[in-house]
């Protein structure tokens, strides 16, 4: 086989959608912001975030210098608070964002804007993925548009504490914000649709089973879930932070082409739970980013990515955004062993 002539999107999309794919895709659906690669390029935050051409280098950087067979963009949670109407204060030493105000004082108070994808920094992402295409178009690197879904952003904006405490007391304001929220959530992603990305990843952190319960989440959630899976025409893939084990036939119930889930989640378990419920949810995993590519070396990176490709991961991913100051050589390092795997095949 020779993975050069691979073309990268098809097979992403392939793996994603049950199709067969020539090699396990080698990618990184959270945001990859390494300092390391942001140096090369010259570009920093927070102007990352809003400069368009700014956007476009970071995206690319971790396939043009490490490997990694995805360009995805936005990089932080606040984006969708930022288009409602938050503050958001942009940080300048990684990709992370904090929410300083919103324009409402409770959940009963929450509404969203009509012109919401019209908003704060989404010109500058439209920018930034047409730059992508024009300068990748001809390589075939998938573009994965980034979102929050509707709990996390509703927690973004008032504090995920108060959202669940109002949860138990008063569980309708919150279903009707969170309805409110969806609507937009959807214009989002047939904005994704018709930008041309070729893929989603939604990320959902306050979906995790030590926040809301699994019952919880299957009344409340799912049914919003399979809303904003169903709006999409491109392969859609849910992510949750850490332990998700109680998670996982929820998060493989409501329509997603795949889960991405942390090291906490091994690969044989999700594999048992999508056997056991009949799901056809591609797994996409788990290789620790806050223990092995952070802090090891790129041989113990090389035997956590072999054994995840023996359990046979549908998509190879870091467990969650990729530290900013982790070493390139570790993050190459997984692009090399899934081509040094393939290639002992």
């Amino acid at each position: 086989m020779n993975i050069e002539d691979i073309n990268l999107k098809d097979n992403l999309i392939n793996a994603l959608t049950k199709n067969e794919s020539e090699i396990t895709p080698a990618g990184s659906f959270p945001a990859t912001c390494m300092t390391e690669l942001m140096e090369k390029d010259g570009v920093r935050f927070p102007t990352g975030h809003t400069d368009a051409e700014q956007m476009a280098k970071i995206a690319s950087s971790a396939y043009r210098y490490v490997g990694l067979e995805s360009m995805v963009l936005p990089f932080d949670l606040g984006f969708e608070a930022d288009a409602i109407g938050c503050d958001v204060a942009l940080t300048d030493h990684d990709n992370s964002s904090s929410i300083t105000h919103a324009p409402f004082d409770s959940v009963e108070d929450f509404e969203m804007p009509d012109d919401y994808i019209h908003n704060a920094r989404f010109p500058a992402l439209i920018e930034a993925t047409g730059i992508l295409q024009e300068e990748y178009g001809d390589q075939d690197i998938p573009i994965v548009g980034a979102m929050s879904g509707p709990l996390t952003v509703l927690g973004q904006c008032l504090g995920i504490e108060g959202i669940l405490k109002k949860l138990s007391k008063d569980y309708y304001v919150v279903e009707d914000a969170l309805d409110a929220i969806n609507d937009g959530l959807i214009e989002q992603i047939e904005l994704y649709n018709e930008l041309g990305m070729d893929a989603i990843v939604l990320y959902e952190p306050n979906g995790t089973p030590e926040l809301v319960a699994p019952e919880i989440y299957e009344q409340l959630l799912i049914p919003f879930h399979e809303d904003l899976t169903a709006a999409t025409d491109i392969p859609i893939v849910l992510h949750i932070c850490g332990d998700t084990n109680a998670q996982i036939a929820n998060m493989m119930s409501a329509g997603y082409d795949g889960i991405s889930i942390a090291d906490d989640v091994d690969i044989n378990y999700a594999k048992k739970v999508r056997e056991d419920i009949g799901a056809d949810t591609a797994i996409c995993g788990n290789i620790s980013t806050t223990d092995t590519l952070f802090m090891k070396t790129p041989k113990e990176v090389e035997e956590d990515v072999t054994e995840a490709l023996e359990k046979g991961v549908d998509v190879l991913l870091p467990s969650c955004m990729i530290a900013p100051l982790s070493p390139s050589q570790n993050i190459r390092a997984i692009v090399e062993t899934r081509n040094k795997f393939f290639e002992n095949k």
